[in-house]
């Protein structure tokens, strides 16, 4: 009867191993689903733990980001916001990418704010999130 119970109590621990990795290949992909337009990106994660896809053609800002992800340092980056077929609906324009300790505080907001949002981003332009970056693909 004991070997019996085990087997029924390893059922529910194996769904959700099951479940977590589906749904990490599911974020994964979505990731790397989207056509990126430069060879390398970086992931960032602003406060809420939504991330975002940011590109830049810049080796400054790319040496930035490296240097955000290896201390860990949460800064405001931003840039020009331009609709994008991605999970969010936007991004941030490649050529247009800053990194910044400080913004004025009408251009601060979240991922899913300028989501939520995307009209009134788009005719500001700009908008920074105060985020870390989690990832570095090259």
């Amino acid at each position: 009867m004991k070997k019996r119970y085990m087997g029924i109590m390893a059922v529910p621990v194996i769904v959700a191993v099951v479940l977590g990795v589906a749904a990490w290949s599911m974020y994964i992909d979505g990731l790397n689903a989207v056509k990126h337009d430069a060879n390398r990106w970086a992931v960032i994660e602003d406060v809420n733990g939504d991330r975002l896809a940011v590109e830049t053609t810049n080796e400054q800002v790319w040496a930035e980001l490296i240097q955000l992800n290896q201390n860990g340092t949460r800064m405001w980056i931003g840039g020009v916001v331009e609709r994008y077929s991605n999970k969010w609906g936007f991004r941030f324009k490649l050529d247009s990418i800053v990194i910044a300790e400080v913004t004025i505080e009408a251009l601060q907001a979240t991922i899913r704010y300028i989501t939520e949002n995307i009209d009134y981003w788009l005719n500001i332009g700009r908008a920074y999130v105060s985020a870390r970056v989690v990832e570095i693909h090259s």
